[in-house]
């Protein structure tokens, strides 16, 4: 009759072990100072590394961009901040013209609501 195979689903697993252990040594061989898949695949090395640069690139566009808007909003505020310090002063004028002439307030009093004023602008 035939020959009966010794070990029968050992060998199987034997063989698998054999065939991961083989591939895990194969992957982590180096050539020519890289490892072995990057030789064999060199294509797929190449589309991380320009992937990764590509990544870089995005995001330092993305900072200047962010930079840029800040310095924007920054320049904005102080606009607007300098623009209400004049609306104040010209108020102050108006006001100053006013009641100087029609209400006969003292100098006083003038130079007391001026300091009030000025207080109001500096907290700003």
């Amino acid at each position: 009759m035939g020959k009966k195979s010794k070990g029968g689903s050992g060998s199987l697993i034997f063989k698998i072990v054999k065939i991961a252990v083989f591939i895990f040594l194969l992957a982590n061989f180096c050539w020519n100072g890289k490892p072995l898949w990057k030789n064999v695949i060199p294509t797929a090395g190449n589309t991380i590394e320009k992937s990764e640069k590509a990544i870089k690139k995005e995001a330092e566009k993305v900072q200047k961009a962010v930079k840029d808007a800040s310095k924007d909003a920054e320049k904005t505020a102080k606009k607007a901040i300098d623009e209400t310090k004049k609306a104040a002063e010209d108020a102050k004028e108006s006001i100053k013209e006013k009641t100087s002439s029609a209400t006969g307030i003292t100098e006083e009093d003038e130079k007391e609501i001026e300091k009030i004023i000025e207080k109001e602008l500096n907290k700003q």
